[in-house]
């Protein structure tokens, strides 16, 4: 009878240690635009995985810190225009063919966990695109069911849905002033 407790209260311990150390639940974000300009011509700019400075608001500088621009592996440094905050993201993979790329964070002053992100531009015809911007991640605080402020679900979306149309409407905005 003793051992029969003994194995419920270490079944019973472990579920309860499994429900304590249970990761956040998975988040994601996906915002889509549509751009007057040839999708060849939209790749060359939002596809530069080193020079996003160049039509993110958000970004002030960025800087490849290893491996060359668009290549699989390349790290870039960025510096956050709002608040002087850097962030090292890694190019994952670079698919010029398809028009993909996908990224993750490496470390800095991050806006979440287990971050990834995929830009791809579409072919929508008649000399338009379709930029679509998807991210999947995790709040910063993922390993608690109460997460301190900025470290929660909310911060995290609110960041990165901020970033991502910000991006995108500069984006169209530049381009479309090109053509």
């Amino acid at each position: 009878m003793r051992k029969y407790l003994l194995s419920i209260l270490a079944v019973l311990a472990l579920g309860y240690a499994s429900a304590v150390l249970a990761d956040a639940q998975e988040l994601s974000i996906f915002h889509t635009i549509a751009i007057k300009a040839p999708p060849d011509v939209v790749w060359a700019m939002a596809g530069d995985f080193g020079g996003i400075q160049r039509w993110s608001p958000g970004t002030e500088s960025s800087r490849l810190v290893l491996h060359n621009r668009n290549e699989t592996g390349a790290i870039r440094l960025l510096r956050r225009r709002s608040n002087g905050t850097q962030v090292t993201e890694k190019l994952l993979d670079y698919d010029p063919l398809n028009r993909r790329m996908a990224y993750t964070y490496v470390d800095g002053a991050v806006g979440a966990s287990d971050y990834y992100s995929v830009l791809t531009v579409k072919d929508a015809g008649d000399g338009t695109s379709i930029v679509e911007w998807r991210g999947t991640f995790k709040r910063l605080a993922y390993w608690t069911d109460n997460p301190p402020a900025g470290q929660d679900d909310k911060t995290a979306l609110e960041f990165l849905n901020n970033a991502y149309k910000a991006g995108l409407a500069n984006l169209k905005k530049i381009l479309e002033a090109q053509q």
